[in-house]
């Protein structure tokens, strides 16, 4: 099954995530042991991801990594630290700097999953389809060796299927779930209808699970008429 709809990208930053998540683990018990050096060093990562700010792609940001020193130093004039704060003494450079350059992935992903959604949306309404795939993943037949996502967005309500295999909490076995999500169409607009009027649908059956998906489809579609 194809992993995305706008195609599938190399991230060479998914190696360095966990590196950099390591260094925002480390900062947050700051607030807790010393707010005003949890402060410094909040404003001396936002001070990195704002040194980031002209990096366009992931590739870049990889890059960057590897000229952190230079970077940080120029972070470092533009949060003006206090003379003698305890900030430097308790979260190093190398863990803001992490914390910085993940803040500006997140970034660059949301910014990603938002082109990559306006693309799919608008191919939906060239073609002249009602639906939009707007994410998908997984194998639906592999159980939970590749577990199944799938978010189709309805253009005319806003209103998207969202379609998982995951682990029943008390067999572990596959749980096939089809529900209802306020997704927007490409100017963020949705019906005026609550998600939550939907009932999921659920099913250890994978057959079923596609008749699922239809009908909930064909529920979403009685919106507009």
């Amino acid at each position: 099954m194809s992993d995305d709809p706008a195609g599938s990208e190399h991230d060479p930053t998914e190696v360095l995530a966990a590196y950099w998540a390591e260094g925002e683990r480390r900062l947050y018990p700051l607030a807790t042991v010393d707010a005003d050096a949890y402060m410094e060093a909040v404003k001396l990562v936002r001070a990195v991801a704002d040194e980031l700010a002209g990096v366009a792609t992931l590739d870049e940001l990889a890059e960057r990594w590897d000229r952190r020193s230079e970077l940080m130093s120029e972070a470092k004039r533009a949060s003006g630290p206090r003379p003698g704060s305890s900030a430097g003494s308790l979260v190093g450079e190398t863990e803001a700097a992490g914390a910085g350059f993940a803040l500006r992935r997140r970034e660059l992903l949301a910014e990603r999953s938002e082109s990559r959604r306006r693309e799919a949306v608008a191919a939906a309404r060239r073609a002249g389809r009602a639906w939009a795939v707007l994410h998908e993943r997984g194998d639906p037949a592999a159980g939970l060796a590749d577990p199944y996502q799938c978010m189709e967005l309805h253009l005319a309500t806003g209103l998207a299927v969202v379609s998982t295999v995951e682990p029943d909490p008390s067999t572990m076995t596959p749980n096939h779930v089809v529900s209802v999500a306020a997704a927007g169409d490409e100017n963020g607009r949705t019906a005026d209808l609550d998600p939550a009027s939907f009932e999921d649908l659920e099913t250890a059956d994978p057959e079923q699970f596609q008749r699922n998906r239809q009908a909930m489809r064909r529920l979403v579609e009685t919106v507009e008429e």
